[in-house]
């Protein structure tokens, strides 16, 4: 059957729509419904990741290999013995420990830059104690294609099995004698990613 290609002005309709998506799940996550990253993980991917069998929305409209992607990650240092989780910050409280995304907040001294897509998707952003390394591609695509975004996968990879489900990190909160795994990294780091991305397309002012 003959097949009729998409306009601009349609792309740039589900782009909007695809905004949106992230924009409410975003506001979920953030009200405390933190499984929501898997459905931002899905959306970021039909944004921005390409394959030989689908086309992502910035690369149909032409502009994914020329904009400047906001780079919030502070940079992974490989002399730091310690695990890094350069997209997320962590607040200490007792049994009330967690990760946060910082949105437009930065960690540090550390400030957020523009990078081409290359450099923003494939840069190392958690490195666990395992020496395990995961980028903003690794996390986003366990959590859409294998993790209950898009599909579920009956097995996972060791690496992202470590991470998500045996705090592979390595952060415990402690409260009194009680002992809990500081768990959850790739769905905060995740929640950065779609701020990230959030930010970039609306410096474009493409819509």
């Amino acid at each position: 059957m003959p097949k009729v290609k998409q306009t601009k002005a349609e792309l740039r309709q589900h782009l909007r729509e695809s905004i949106s998506f992230l924009e409410m799940s975003a506001s979920a996550f953030d009200a405390g419904h933190v499984h929501e990253a898997k459905r931002l993980a899905t959306t970021i991917r039909v944004i921005v990741h390409d394959t030989k069998n689908s086309h992502s929305l910035l690369s149909q409209l032409g502009i994914k290999q020329t904009m400047g992607f906001l780079d919030s990650a502070y940079p992974y240092d490989p002399e730091n013995l310690a695990s890094h989780h350069g997209l997320v910050g962590l607040r200490i409280g007792g049994a009330a420990t967690r990760y946060w995304a910082p949105l437009s907040e930065p960690i540090g001294p550390h400030r957020a830059r523009y990078a081409m897509f290359p450099n923003w998707w494939n840069k190392v952003v958690i490195v666990d104690s395992l020496k395990a390394k995961f980028s903003r591609l690794d996390l986003v695509l366990a959590l859409a294609n294998k993790d209950g975004g898009a599909h579920v996968d009956p097995a996972l990879d060791e690496a992202y099995n470590n991470l998500s489900r045996h705090n592979s990190v390595g952060w415990i909160a402690r409260n009194g004698d009680a002992e809990t795994p500081v768990n959850e990294v790739e769905l905060y780091s995740v929640r950065q990613i779609a701020h990230e991305l959030l930010t970039s397309i609306e410096r474009q002012k493409i819509l």
